[in-house]
């Protein structure tokens, strides 16, 4: 009886406090930005990142475990002259967090809204990031980027982290989403894979069945003590006689084999 009544009081906590963890998200969201803004140091911009991430991911009662063989993988292939590409598992709506408060000099890859504006995110903020705006509606605009970057790298310089899913939930329970796009795998350039599993499915985004982005963002403040596992597996390098269709296809099966491998 006691029990049952402590497991209420916690969920009721849970979502009684959910508004107030929803503002203090914010703030860190938007007193980042400003501080980011002001920032000239690349150490100093790393460092804002990576804070700004862990206090999200901490203040959404998660926790992410990464080996520090893996995190040693990252760091390695991030400080040499590699021309490579970081493909992640993407299927909610914190892996761009977590990926943030996990790997130092991460570069996202976004289409640039309108909304940005308001929150101050221009193109200063995503080239201290490392990443670059996209047009979708540009065609070719995303593979000449992604080439431009890639064949620019050098070491130390952010790679790009790319998400070939959408963030669509895979509708073969066990196995990561599909592959949609094409952008990672027309230039055929090297790919790190970032495989991020969840200790469920509660999380994932399921916008082909219906459900809408706005629950999708509310439900990530319904977990505790959350455990999301991160791996970093091998770099895939494409075949000479292969073509990209046949690399993406690959590269998938390669990875949703590792994705299957992990337990939490």
């Amino acid at each position: 009886m006691i029990n049952k009544v402590l497991r209420l009081l916690k969920t009721f906590l849970i979502y009684a406090g959910m508004p107030f963890r929803l503002l203090l998200i914010l703030l860190i969201f938007l007193v980042g930005l400003y501080i980011l803004k002001s920032l000239k140091q690349e150490s100093d911009i790393t460092t804002c990142l990576l804070m700004m991430g862990k206090l999200i991911i901490y203040t959404l009662s998660m926790k992410v475990i990464i080996s520090n063989e893996d995190y040693t993988k990252y760091m390695n292939y991030l400080y040499s002259d590699e021309k490579f590409i970081c493909l992640f598992t993407h299927q909610t709506f914190i892996d761009s967090v977590i990926i943030m408060s996990t790997f130092p000099r991460s570069g996202p890859i976004m289409n640039k809204q309108p909304e940005f504006k308001y929150i101050n995110f221009d193109d200063d903020i995503i080239t201290k990031l490392g990443g670059i705006f996209i047009d979708i509606n540009v065609k070719g605009n995303t593979v000449q980027k992604i080439k431009d970057n890639v064949e620019n790298r050098k070491s130390g310089s952010p790679p790009l982290f790319i998400a070939p899913s959408g963030g669509l939930s895979s509708q073969i329970p066990g196995n990561i989403s599909k592959f949609k796009g094409n952008g990672a795998f027309i230039n055929k350039t090297k790919i790190l894979p970032i495989i991020i599993k969840f200790e469920d499915d509660t999380l994932n985004y399921n916008g082909d069945y219906g459900e809408s982005m706005m629950h999708s963002y509310l439900k990530l403040f319904l977990v505790e003590n959350y455990k999301i596992k991160i791996i970093v597996g091998d770099m895939i390098e494409p075949e000479e006689k292969e073509c990209y269709i046949q690399y993406k296809e690959r590269v998938y099966n390669i990875i949703n084999e590792q994705y299957k491998d992990i337990n939490i």
